[in-house]
């Protein structure tokens, strides 16, 4: 039984700090190219996917461990064999971004019992594997010290959110404070205006976005939308796109990738007006921009170009109007200090939106809908 005096007065500094990590490891995780991510820097070193895995198996058995522990004291646990179960889950052939999310899926179901632990049972003790006894919260702790080892070894800089106990200031994380829960990638979502330097889009990440654009909802079906994508593999065309931006959107011209969404003015299958293609084509690109989100990228929509221009430049033909620009590539993660004035003040300023009685309506107009 421990002395009052024993007791913590807090819990452990491994509860923020994985809070922080579960806040912002995603997108750079995502950031390494499933390739990166398969490679094997020796025969007998893991990959990656195969280190990230042994982190989900290694949430999964501090998941038990901190739930077994905060209801027992003196607990003695088996410990594991990270190599087997690595080779076990065959991790080297899963899919990378599967991969993020689930290690992200597995610490947010950690971090949930980890903050339902009463303060007096951060000091119970527990064995693993015929180890000495160890406090509940050591075991948090050192969970976290151990992640964040691999995660360096991947490749991830995590000193920075380790450190910052308010991920929502660690840029380019600016996830919305949303009043009622949402989904994590539209939490997420944002409209960065700067761009990791010199760092191409590959190929499968753009196929991967207009995939997701591809299965948006549209009237009847019919399928309105077009994308128009540039990118380095053709440098006179990104360049002719990059001159039909707006001088307020002079940054996007650094985007290593742009694309222009196009809405079909009629119906496909019986060639009349279709008042809803507009509609369609924003919902396709609203997939484009979460499905960026998933990959470590940032995407920006804008309308700041000029339309008739583009339908010169590019033969887009009578029938179809140009809708939006959009501005992809890596997020920017360098010293925030480097970049204009007028752009940071942009880049750090909160995300606002109306509230929810001011967009949606009870029955009739202007009558909030609200609790």
């Amino acid at each position: 039984m421990n002395d009052k005096s024993d007791l913590p007065e807090s819990a452990p500094s491994g509860v923020d700090q994985l809070k922080a990590l579960i806040a912002c490891l995603p997108g750079r995780l995502a950031a390494i190219s499933s390739e990166a991510a398969s490679s094997k820097p020796g025969p007998e070193n893991w990959s990656a996917k195969e280190e990230l895995g042994h982190l989900i198996d290694s949430a999964a058995n501090n998941h038990q461990r901190i739930v077994r522990a905060q209801l027992e004291d003196n607990l003695s646990l088996p410990d594991y064999d990270g190599d087997r179960w690595v080779e076990l889950h065959g991790y080297r052939n899963r899919d990378w971004t599967e991969l993020v999310a689930h290690w992200r899926t597995a610490n947010a179901h950690l971090l949930a019992a980890a903050e339902s632990v009463p303060l007096p049972a951060w000091s119970h003790t527990l064995t693993v594997g015929g180890s000495e006894p160890m406090t509940l919260g050591f075991v948090l702790d050192d969970y976290v010290t151990h992640m964040s080892h691999h995660l360096r070894h991947i490749g991830v800089e995590v000193d920075d959110i380790l450190a910052n106990p308010h991920p929502e200031t660690i840029y380019p994380e600016k996830p919305a404070q949303s009043e009622h829960p949402i989904s994590e990638l539209m939490r997420r979502r944002w409209s960065p205006r700067v761009f990791e330097e010199g760092r191409a889009v590959e190929k499968e990440k753009l196929l991967t976005m207009l995939e997701a654009a591809r299965w948006s909802p549209s009237c009847f079906n019919d399928q309105p939308r077009n994308f128009v994508v540039f990118d380095i593999t053709d440098q006179a065309a990104l360049e002719r796109a990059r001159d039909c931006l707006a001088p307020g959107n002079a940054w996007a011209r650094l985007a290593p990738v742009l694309m222009i969404s196009v809405a079909r003015e009629t119906f496909e299958y019986n060639g009349k007006p279709n008042r809803w293609g507009q509609h369609d084509t924003g919902i396709a690109t609203e997939n484009l921009l979460l499905e960026a989100v998933e990959l470590g990228l940032a995407a920006h929509a804008m309308g700041g170009f000029d339309a008739d221009r583009t339908r010169v430049e590019f033969g887009i033909p009578e029938g179809f109007t140009p809708m939006a620009m959009i501005a992809i590539g890596y997020p920017y993660r360098g010293p925030l200090e480097e970049l204009d004035e007028k752009l940071r003040g942009k880049e750090l300023a909160p995300r606002e939106r109306k509230p929810i009685g001011e967009i949606a309506f009870a029955g009739m107009w202007n009558a909030p809908y609200s609790w």
